[in-house]
């Protein structure tokens, strides 16, 4: 087996299991999304159910910038990361298809059940005066991918 030698900088690939508690654990990353060459990525609470993630995007009564770049059916890319030193990271991609989830539908529950799972999302957002009600989103992932370094790479 050969060493990457630059592995202890630019990370070696997770296990599933790894990626997966990764996903599980974290509940919050960094969402880009694109509209024609214009990119935009936004800080973001989500819920993961072992296969899906899911987003919950507040709908207020003014102008929302990321629903000029979410739609049904557009790619998007989660970034997770957990960084505790130089060279002891973790990162996972997750790059899928974006659903939206009627309130109505029979994900709406799963989608809840993952955001109330998740620390970082609060469910009292929709109680709040300017909050107008929270949209639905499922991303399908097509790839997933983590790298990491542990200390005894450094």
């Amino acid at each position: 087996m050969t060493v990457d030698s630059h592995g202890p900088w630019t990370g070696t690939p997770m296990d599933e299991a790894d990626v997966d508690a990764l996903l599980a654990s974290t509940g919050w990353g960094v969402l880009s999304l694109a509209a024609d060459d214009e990119p935009y990525s936004i800080p973001i609470s989500f819920g993961y159910d072992g296969a899906d993630v899911y987003f919950g995007f507040l709908r207020t009564g003014g102008s929302n910038r990321k629903s000029a770049f979410v739609a049904d059916g557009a790619t998007a890319r989660l970034l997770v990361t957990d960084v505790r030193a130089r060279f002891d990271w973790r990162s996972v991609a997750v790059t899928g298809t974006l659903g939206a989830i009627d309130w109505q539908s029979d994900g709406w529950e799963t989608l809840v059940d993952c955001l109330e799972s998740n620390p970082w999302f609060s469910s009292e957002f929709p109680d709040a005066n300017d909050v107008e009600g929270i949209r639905g989103w499922r991303l399908d992932p097509d790839t997933i991918h983590g790298v990491e370094v542990r200390p005894e790479q450094g």
